[in-house]
C-alpha cells in the first residue's frame, strides 16, 4: 500500500483558507478520491497543511489524477488556494512496510505523530528494517500504540518513517507517560541507521 503526501506552507490565514480546504476535499470526494487534509502542529512551520491519500498502487494514483483534472471546479479552487501559499515541499509517495489502511475513516481531530529520518549512506537496509519492526513491537508492548512503518519511493529517497495515530493530544501525553528506559534505549539504537541532523518528530491534526 502507498501513501501520497503533499505538504504546503500557507500564510496561516485559516478563516480564508479553511473554506478552500473544504472545497478541495469536497471535489475530491465527489470523484471518489479519498483525500484528507491535515494541519501541521509541533515540529512544523506555522501555517503548514498536509494533504494525503492512501492508494493500492501507482496505477490507482494515476487514475485519481485523471479524475481530479476533469472535476468541475478543481483548477479554480487550486488557483484560489495558491493565493495563500508560501511554499510547497516536493510531493512524496511512501510505501508501507507495516500497517496502513485505505479510505477516509480517520475521524476529524485525530492526531498523527510522525517520526522520520534519512537513511545514512551505506546503512544496512535489512538491519534497519529489523530494528524498525523491533521498535514497533516494543512501542506496542510499552505504550499500547501500533506504529506504521514507511519508506519513500518517490520524493527524497532514503527516508524511513513511523506514523502513530491518537484520538487527541491528551492521548499522546498518556502514551508518552508510559515510555521506559528500555524504550528509549531501543529508540536511540536507530541512530546508527540515520544521517545526523535528519531525525524529526512532528504532529499533524486531521481537519478535513
Amino acid at each position: 500500500m502507498l501513501l501520497f503526501n503533499r505538504l504546503v506552507v500557507t500564510t496561516g490565514d485559516m478563516p480564508a483558507i479553511m473554506p478552500l480546504v473544504q472545497e478541495v476535499i469536497s471535489i475530491a470526494k465527489g470523484v471518489d478520491v479519498p483525500l484528507q487534509a491535515w494541519a501541521g502542529g509541533n515540529g512544523y512551520v506555522t501555517g503548514s497543511l498536509g494533504f494525503s491519500v492512501a492508494y493500492e498502487s501507482l496505477a490507482a494514483r494515476a487514475d485519481s489524477n485523471v479524475k481530479l483534472a476533469a472535476a468541475k471546479g478543481w483548477w479554480e479552487v487550486n488557483r484560489k488556494f495558491r493565493e495563500h501559499t508560501v511554499s510547497f515541499e516536493p510531493d512524496t509517495i511512501f510505501n508501507y512496510i507495516r500497517g496502513g489502511s485505505l479510505g477516509t475513516a480517520i475521524p476529524l481531530g485525530t492526531v498523527v505523530q510522525q517520526n522520520s529520518f534519512q537513511l545514512a549512506q551505506g546503512a544496512d537496509w535489512m538491519a534497519t528494517l529489523k530494528w524498525a519492526n523491533e521498535f514497533a513491537d516494543l512501542n506496542k508492548a510499552v505504550a499500547g500504540i501500533d506504529l506504521n512503518i514507511l519508506h519513500t519511493i518517490y520524493g527524497v529517497l532514503g527516508q524511513v518513517g513511523f506514523l502513530a495515530g491518537y484520538p487527541n493530544a491528551a492521548a499522546v501525553d498518556a502514551a508518552r507517560a508510559k515510555l521506559t528506559p528500555e524504550w528509549m534505549a531501543k529508540f536511540l539504537e536507530g541512530s546508527k541507521f540515520a544521517t545526523a541532523g535528519t531525525v524529526m518528530q512532528r504532529i499533524l491534526t486531521k481537519i478535513a
